[in-house]
């Protein structure tokens, strides 16, 4: 569903776009009581609109030192050689997931893959192009978050102001515990590691289940080949 949300939103040519409503986010986001990053970061004026009644936080950091982690995380994960392939295959896990990566990239980025490439084989220009736009990107959200969002509503962060403005803006003690680091580069390439190994899991779990044994080791040679 966030893959035909971004389409509705962004996609001119998007027949019977979808309303985008509260009652549309309550069926991706009512089991939880916040959320962060992509997709819902792509939403935040639909989602300011639509719960009134939240608060915003938006962390701003320095665009250099946020790039330096992007493009070493975010960008090199989907150019992981293995990527296509496991899309390829699996088609309830990694497939979703990039392609509301595409899309967000489409949109958000301005840089689109080439179709025929799009589940075979990683394109260098794109990758390239991802990186150069990738500031300018990063800037022009933090501004439409701001723009969109009530002065009361909204508190701007910086990580180094610890747990002090961001309890007091929620309403909540501060904890006794120092503020956490959990989110580094490394912890984010050691996550992508386990859903690039998931998705491979669940897509040779599904092939199994529909090819002949002769196909099943082809893919497991192509997959040891890509991922060992």
């Amino acid at each position: 569903m966030w893959a035909d949300a971004l389409e509705s939103k962004f996609d001119a040519k998007k027949q019977n776009p979808m309303a985008l409503d509260r009652k549309d986010f309550d069926m991706l986001l009512g089991h939880v009581g916040a959320c962060t990053d992509q997709p819902a970061a792509l939403f935040a004026k639909e989602l300011v609109a639509a719960y009134p009644e939240a608060k915003v936080v938006l962390v701003e950091r320095d665009v250099d030192r946020w790039y330096e982690s992007f493009s070493k995380t975010v960008v090199v994960g989907p150019d992981n050689p293995s990527v296509p392939f496991i899309t390829r295959i699996d088609r309830t896990f990694m497939g979703p997931m990039m392609r509301v990566l595409d899309l967000a990239t489409r949109y958000i980025f301005h840089v689109e893959r080439p179709r025929e490439k799009m589940w075979c084989v990683n394109d260098p220009k794109y990758f390239e192009e991802y990186r150069q736009n990738a500031k300018a990107a990063y800037l022009a959200h933090n501004e439409e978050v701001k723009r969109v969002t009530p002065p009361e509503r909204l508190l701007i962060f910086k990580l180094d102001q610890g747990w002090g403005p961001l309890c007091e803006f929620l309403g909540k003690p501060v904890p006794e515990v120092e503020f956490p680091n959990i989110n580094d580069a490394e912890a984010v390439k050691e996550l992508i590691s386990c859903y690039i190994a998931e998705g491979l899991r669940r897509g040779l779990v599904d092939v199994a289940r529909k090819a002949t044994p002769v196909s099943v080791l082809g893919l497991s040679v192509a997959a040891w080949y890509f991922w060992g």
